[in-house]
């Protein structure tokens, strides 16, 4: 990465001092020159942003809490079970 700013950076001063016609610069504007390109540079090898959203990743989280929260009983196990405890579970999971 660092190489490739020194390119750019380096094709840059090429370009401005290879002109026919001479113009003074004055210390202004060759700082606003050097800002700039710092900034571009800065904006351009940026790595700190993320291509995932945060409200995506906050809904994921409330998805596996709730589903975490629910409860499943299969219904082989459910069949075999006698009513009084079918009727305590479904008593629970209504609760719940």
């Amino acid at each position: 990465m660092l190489s490739s700013k020194k390119l750019l950076v380096f094709i840059f001063f090429l370009i401005s001092l290879n002109s026919e016609r001479v113009e003074s610069f004055n210390l202004f504007e060759i700082s606003l020159i050097g800002i700039g390109a710092g900034l571009i540079l800065d904006q351009r090898f940026d790595n700190s942003l993320e291509y995932s959203n945060n409200y995506a990743l906050k809904e994921e989280v409330f998805d596996k809490f709730h589903e975490s929260t629910k409860r499943k009983v299969p219904p082989t196990y459910f069949r075999e079970l006698p009513i009084q405890q079918k009727l305590r579970l479904i008593e629970e999971i209504d609760k719940f």
